[in-house]
């Protein structure tokens, strides 16, 4: 049975419960919590998949790739280090504090509000939460009403690890969200879209919260004049049609050699085939768009530009019945077209041709900084290129998508695709609020140097300092 929709007095209850309590948890009663959690995941793996297979169509082995495994491993890097993390920070001491101690001490924020999408639906409100609760925080999780089997299950593991006053689920449309940003959270974090992100940084405003915004944006593919275009072409479509293309990180669109471009298509029409075969409609390999008004937006996009004499080079094909639509390879787009403009969210590739190095970097440059750039390269001269005169949330160079696990680097967009970073120790310290404590001197006070009465050798003394 799937979860029913919060109501108005169960959210206003739960928020006044997590108001009321004191966060005064121990690193070790912190690391109960997270330990427990991902016990009771590895309890309900299985019904992790069902669900997220119910709401997408997922292959049960791409459910644990990206949904279980980078929570469970997350848990653990935060059960090692954060011992560690919470340790204060000394800070050097100026000829003025000589004598004092400096530190930054990270504490709880208080209460955090979690806005989860629709195409991660396990992984990304755990993930977050895993950093919240090891900061220390409460947390109110609203998942997307897109997702009812995945929001179950997600409901019934929170339940069986937190009481509400500490970490609760609730679920419902637009109309609970807007509730929820009606409250004065001390952080709200959200991933989604940057029209909805544009909204959520308004209302979070109007309480002066504090928020991270993760959101998305066209990551482009930059393919040099020397890379191998096989192995390229391999890792590039998991990047692309993993979750039917429904990824915030995913390769929107390549930009290739003009004298490659013949060859990078069919590399890239080869390892299609070899990943899903000639009837892939029939490949449960391949998640499905998650409702009929995705797939009518993004279906809209292909026909567009068709009509506006794109050339679909591979795929093309779909059935709205079954939510599908086949990994599709598009070139000769008019660069007006919203299938240049828009996030695609869906398993069609644009290929773009350019002449020079400066070209591909312009393209790049026309639209707001994206989420993640990938370079496939082996030369120093393209990589060091692209590096300064290109900015994204994140580079990756030769792979794609791995680099949102790597334990000891954030996530996180720039501008458009983000505000703020995630995961590990960023994440930690970004549910936390890192205090500076001061203990001054009693012998060697600073104030003692610089306070009234006023004498002409005190701005001798700051003058001799600086």
């Amino acid at each position: 049975m799937i979860a029913p929709n919060s109501n108005i007095f169960q959210i206003n209850t739960i928020y006044e419960k997590q108001s009321k309590r004191h966060l005064e948890l121990t690193v070790d009663e912190r690391l109960k919590y997270l330990k427990l959690l991902s016990d009771v995941i590895k309890s309900h793996e299985n019904a992790i998949k069902k669900a997220l297979h119910l709401d997408l169509k997922k292959h049960p082995t791409e459910a644990y790739i990206t949904e279980i495994f980078p929570v469970l491993n997350e848990i653990q890097l935060f059960v090692k280090k954060l011992p560690t993390w919470l340790q204060p920070e000394i800070v050097a001491n100026g000829l003025l504090f000589v004598g004092s101690k400096a530190y930054t001490q990270l504490e709880p924020k208080g209460k955090c509000l979690i806005i989860s999408p629709w195409n991660y639906p396990f992984q990304l409100p755990i993930i977050h939460l895993i950093a919240c609760i090891a900061a220390g925080n409460t947390a109110i999780i609203k998942p997307s009403e897109f997702t009812p089997n995945t929001n179950e299950i997600l409901q019934k593991i929170v339940s069986l690890v937190f009481n509400e006053d500490h970490v609760a689920v609730v679920n419902g449309d637009a109309t609970i969200s807007n509730h929820l940003l009606s409250f004065p959270f001390d952080h709200i974090h959200f991933t989604g879209s940057t029209k909805v992100g544009k909204i959520i940084m308004a209302k979070a405003a109007e309480n002066l919260s504090s928020c991270t915004l993760e959101l998305g944006g066209k990551s482009p593919v930059i393919i040099d004049d020397k890379c191998d275009l096989d192995a390229m072409a391999k890792k590039l479509i998991f990047g692309k049609f993993v979750n039917a293309g429904q990824t915030c990180i995913a390769p929107d669109y390549v930009l290739v050699p003009n004298n490659r471009k013949n060859d990078c298509i069919a590399a890239i029409r080869k390892a299609i085939l070899d990943a899903f075969g000639e009837t892939i409609q029939q490949n449960d390999n391949l998640s499905r768009i998650i409702n009929i008004a995705n797939h009518q937006r993004v279906v809209q996009l292909l026909k567009d530009a068709k009509l506006a004499g794109a050339n679909i080079v591979f795929g093309g094909n779909y059935d709205v019945s079954d939510l599908y639509i086949e990994p599709t390879v598009i070139t000769d787009i008019p660069e007006d077209q919203p299938l240049l403009q828009e996030e695609i969210f869906g398993p069609i590739l644009p290929i773009i041709s350019f002449d020079t190095v400066k070209d591909a970097v312009s393209f790049i440059k026309k639209r707001p900084k994206p989420l993640a750039m990938y370079l496939f390269t082996n030369q120093n001269k393209w990589l060091e290129y692209f590096k300064i005169k290109t900015s994204a949330g994140a580079l990756v160079v030769n792979d794609v998508l791995v680099h949102m696990m790597h334990p000891n680097l954030p996530f996180g967009g720039i501008n458009h695709s983000g505000i703020g970073q995630s995961t590990g120790w960023y994440g930690l310290k970004d549910f936390s609020h890192q205090k500076p404590i001061l203990e001054s001197s009693k012998l060697l006070s600073s104030t003692s140097k610089i306070g009234f009465p006023y004498k002409s050798k005190i701005e001798k003394l700051l003058k001799f300092l600086i």
